[in-house]
């Protein structure tokens, strides 16, 4: 689902375009590794409780190879209703969670398992409490918008509900969505994110498809901004 307004943004939109583009020509192993997250998720639920994630990078675009990283947005409620961020300081299920993601995937593919990073965590329970007093600084509504605006979703029905009351609040999202257009324009100029398409362009060239030269003109175009 996405918030829409967000996902309308003008640069964002150009992304999403891209990123369209690279997905329609998905590995396998990008599949799969959706896969295995999904049943993660079933995983959690069948201890009556509820994790979602964001996914970044190669798997994002559809363009994972075999030793690629999975980058992730972890989605959760924190300690006993705990506001405040997510960590591995200040929330013990964060580490319950990530070494159960670990050691099932090692377990699934013994030494054949792939580096897991966990980019980011968002309390849902955070998310829940900046939606309701309406704070125009928060950092975690930034980041929920921004996420939610570029990466690939698994188990987004659970974030649905924070996504459809934030996007009823129109001055919130005003105010939200001036900053994630910052954040959009920061990684735009980075190093990495260059890199990164023509990582995946490379890799799609490797595999025997050729690159129309108007997606070239798009993605040059969008790294000039």
């Amino acid at each position: 689902m996405g918030i829409i307004r967000f996902k309308d943004h003008p640069t964002i939109k150009e992304f999403n375009g891209l990123k369209k583009f690279f997905r329609s020509r998905e590995t396998p192993i990008s599949r799969k590794r959706i896969d295995d997250f999904k049943r993660f998720v079933e995983v959690i639920q069948t201890s009556g409780d509820e994790v979602a994630f964001d996914m970044m990078g190669s798997v994002n675009f559809g363009q994972a190879l075999e030793h690629s990283d999975t980058d992730v947005v972890i989605y959760m409620n924190c300690d006993t209703g705990r506001i405040g961020d997510c960590d591995h300081e200040n929330c013990s299920r964060l580490n319950i969670y990530k070494n159960l993601l670990i050691n099932s995937l090692v377990y699934e593919y013994s030494s054949h398992s792939y580096p897991i990073q966990i980019v980011d965590c968002i309390n849902l329970n955070q998310l829940d409490y900046d939606i309701k007093i309406r704070n125009f600084d928060s950092m975690a509504l930034i980041k929920f918008g921004f996420y939610r605006s570029v990466c690939r979703g698994v188990n987004r029905k659970l974030l649905h509900s924070y996504e459809s009351r934030l996007q009823s609040d129109e001055e919130l999202c005003k105010k939200i969505e001036n900053s994630i257009a910052d954040c959009f324009e920061g990684l735009i100029n980075s190093n990495s994110h260059s890199y990164s398409f023509k990582k995946y362009m490379e890799r799609i060239e490797d595999g025997g498809s050729k690159i129309p030269g108007t997606v070239v003109e798009k993605i040059n175009s969008y790294l000039k901004k």
